[in-house]
């Protein structure tokens, strides 16, 4: 543990003034610590003014350091080395904050995973509905006669239906010929229950 003096509290401070976060003397904080108590015995006036001031470096020096750690954690997870000069409390904050980033990072993946896989069915749905669209507008080109009728062959049984005009049809069983109105034909065909009978 190197021995602290005032100026050494100095020294540090104005070197943490630089942007890359400096290496303190070993057992810094805890050599400090004792500094202080030592200073405050004394209870003289140059020696509390020492502490007062030393207080408050300290407490910027801190400041610093803290602030480089956070930036340097954010620089570590976009792929730059940790950094050095690190005490061994900062070492345990600095693997704090980047686990903390990690998953911060992971769970904001999984929701947009989760949200680009919503896109991807919204955009499934959307393409069926235009694939529905153009048979629909197929079997209005071909199949369609003048009056709004078409004809059909009922490719299955179908028991007594009311259709959108509340008029009753069937039962209708499979091989049956016959026309409806347009819109109840083109359902059927849609749903492959019947097939058209004008080609």
């Amino acid at each position: 543990m190197e021995l602290i003096t005032y100026e050494t509290i100095r020294n540090a401070h104005r070197a943490e003034k630089e942007e890359e976060l400096q290496k303190l003397p070993e057992g810094f904080f805890d050599s400090v610590r004792n500094w202080f108590k030592i200073k405050e015995n004394m209870k003289d006036t140059t020696s509390l003014l020492e502490v007062e001031n030393a207080k408050k470096l300290l407490e910027d020096i801190i400041n610093r350091r803290q602030k480089k750690i956070v930036l340097a954690a954010l620089s570590t997870m976009r792929g730059q080395l940790p950094p050095i000069g690190l005490t061994d409390e900062e070492r345990k904050f600095f693997d704090e904050i980047v686990n903390s980033l990690k998953l911060f990072k992971n769970n904001i993946n999984e929701k947009f995973r989760g949200f680009e896989k919503i896109v991807e069915e919204k955009v499934e749905e959307a393409k069926k509905s235009i694939e529905e669209m153009r048979s629909v507008e197929e079997i209005e080109k071909t199949f369609v006669k003048p009056n709004g009728k078409i004809l059909v062959k009922i490719l299955s049984d179908l028991p007594r239906f009311v259709g959108s005009d509340m008029q009753s049809y069937g039962p209708l069983k499979s091989g049956d010929i016959i026309t409806l109105p347009d819109e109840i034909g083109k359902l059927l065909i849609t749903r492959k229950i019947a097939e058209n009978m004008l080609d």
